[in-house]
């Protein structure tokens, strides 16, 4: 599980073409020995619910598979229309191979940008969209959607849709033995429409993100058709630059 967020990415059930298609250490605090996210225990005091720099790594295991477990690590950035994105480190990329896509925060709203790309002759030009808004209060709700252009040997669009709202706030929670302040609890229905075989699937992404800290725990259902598949992991580990 490696999402962008596009933000993780699925690092089982869907290959790295598709999500390239789709999307999108010094001085290190680590939570190896902490159970709090506040500055006395050695956290981060960024504000920030998923904290994004160059170095930052999230340590993932699947609750109902121990031995499936992926780094969410930032890696590097890419600059697009002025913005500085954040890109994550593809598992089992092909040699040589480069994404155009990242993960921006302005004033707790996440974008996603869809860098574009020539594969095989087939163009396809960038967007960028809203991915998650941590200043609305609970029930609230943002829609944002972005169409992508096609063209060469195929022609056509990719539209994306993504529909999200605030769950819960709570104060405290605890997975694996470690307390984390600050929790915000999301919900986010990626919908992807392809105009040229008519093609659409889901991702539900149900997101606890601790303020200061990111991620600590993702359930994602992924709807193709009549068929879906259902992952959830939780933090195990993390370290932030």
């Amino acid at each position: 599980m490696q999402k962008p967020f596009n933000q993780f990415i699925m690092k089982k059930t869907i290959s790295y073409y598709l999500i390239a298609f789709l999307t999108i250490f010094a001085s290190c605090s680590t939570s190896d020995d902490i159970n709090s996210n506040d500055e006395e225990n050695g956290h981060p005091t960024s504000t920030s619910y998923w904290p994004h720099a160059i170095g930052n790594k999230w340590n993932f295991k699947n609750i109902n598979d121990p031995n499936d477990s992926f780094v969410h690590h930032l890696y590097k950035t890419i600059n697009y229309e002025g913005k500085t994105y954040f890109q994550v480190e593809f598992l089992n990329a092909p040699e040589n191979t480069e994404s155009t896509d990242g993960v921006r925060e302005d004033n707790g709203i996440f974008y996603e940008l869809h860098g574009a790309s020539s594969q095989m002759g087939v163009n396809i030009s960038a967007g960028t969209i809203k991915s998650i808004n941590t200043n609305l209060s609970v029930g609230e709700e943002w829609t944002d959607h972005v169409t992508l252009t096609v063209s060469g040997n195929a022609s056509g669009t990719i539209t994306h849709t993504n529909k999200g709202k605030i769950i819960e706030k709570v104060a405290s929670l605890t997975l694996n033995g470690k307390t984390y302040q600050n929790i915000l609890k999301i919900e986010l229905i990626k919908n992807i429409n392809n105009s040229i075989n008519g093609s659409s699937f889901t991702i539900k992404y149900e997101d606890w993100l601790a303020k200061g800290i990111g991620p600590v725990y993702r359930k994602t259902t992924y709807n193709y058709g009549e068929n879906n598949e259902v992952e959830e992991y939780q933090l195990t580990s993390y370290s932030l630059t």
